[in-house]
């Protein structure tokens, strides 16, 4: 009795992983920043918005057309400071040019083109941008230039959007596996996940990896809750001490990947915490010369719709999202 017990609450616990990345067509509202410019007599209005979004940041751009004519030669630049990276967009038909200034220069620019907006209609672009580095202050601005209906070039500008990595530290805490049900959910709680591949030739070690991956979440002194050995899984727990907020990490190898999974009701938090954990086992892999550089890392995000893809089927192969069916081709 007490052994088939056990094994539901395993089976209890592993449904607790099932976290899921939104998609930019589950966008509601956003909360952080909205900044609105009107121009050309009211007829053409330009908003941007700022979020987290998964394990990443959303920046928002949407262009109004509220006059009867078309706009034409619409050109987009948005310059974003060098601690961010481009990881998708959508639509994905778009097309996007990434420029790197001097080395010296703390931006890059992302520039967008297309040909035409109607009139009485609107154009959304959804940037997701993935931090490289944390502890870090920046500025997200954009300007927009179109063609206007008797052939004027007309530009709007928006202010600064400011993006800002705080330090965190953690405090390790205890809590009973029967409470990690209860605590995801809370109100307001956020999930965020961050999954990749090793793109090497020989043996991929499971346990190996899974010890890495503990040791990480361990180095930054989150409480184990759990370890289930067999199936590569493990709860973490622990409590931010600047803002007394709750934190639950699981660090899982699932089907060739390497995940890590948290939740709290700090969102940017979460994103600060993955990142570390990121940029900690790259440095990690390149000590031990596990890898040699860290392209070798690949991130597993559906280039589509953000979703987790299903496995890692190597590096150069193609892997279809299971949610959008959007198949892809594994590469940096």
């Amino acid at each position: 009795m007490a052994k088939k017990k056990r094994d539901q609450d395993q089976e209890d616990m592993h449904e607790l992983i099932l976290f899921r990345e939104p998609t930019a067509q589950e966008i509601k509202k956003f909360e952080s920043v909205s900044l609105e410019y009107i121009d050309q007599e009211d007829k053409i209005n330009l908003v941007c918005k700022s979020e987290p979004f998964g394990g990443n940041y959303l920046y928002s751009l949407v262009i109004s057309n509220i006059s009867v004519d078309p706009i034409t030669e619409i050109k987009i630049r948005v310059r974003i400071p060098r601690f961010l990276k481009l990881c998708r967009s959508t639509p994905p038909t778009i097309t996007i040019e990434t420029i790197n200034f001097e080395e010296d220069e703390e931006e890059t620019q992302v520039k967008i083109e297309f040909e035409v907006i109607k009139g009485k209609a609107q154009k959304q672009i959804n940037l997701y941008f993935c931090p490289l580095s944390l502890e870090e202050k920046g500025e997200i601005r954009s300007s927009v230039t179109f063609v206007n209906n008797v052939d004027f070039v007309r530009a709007i500008e928006t202010d600064a959007i400011t993006i800002q990595f705080d330090p965190f530290s953690i405090e390790r805490k205890i809590l009973p596996s029967a409470e990690v049900k209860k605590f995801l959910q809370k109100p307001g709680i956020k999930k965020a996940i961050k999954s990749i591949g090793i793109g090497i030739e020989k043996f991929f070690d499971e346990n190996y990896y899974f010890n890495q991956i503990n040791k990480i979440i361990q180095d930054q002194n989150f409480q184990l809750i759990i370890k289930d050995k067999d199936n590569k899984i493990a709860w973490f727990f622990g409590t931010e001490l600047v803002s007394g907020i709750d934190v639950l990490v699981i660090g899982q190898i699932i089907s060739g990947k390497i995940e890590w999974l948290a939740a709290s009701q700090n969102h940017p938090l979460l994103i600060s915490i993955l990142t570390n954990f990121i940029n900690s086992f790259k440095e990690e892999m390149m000590i031990l010369n596990q890898i040699n550089s860290e392209d070798q890392i690949f991130h597993l995000e559906c280039k589509y719709c953000g979703n987790i893809l299903s496995s890692f089927p190597g590096k150069g192969k193609s892997i279809e999202c299971n949610k959008c069916n959007y198949e892809q081709v594994i590469w940096n």
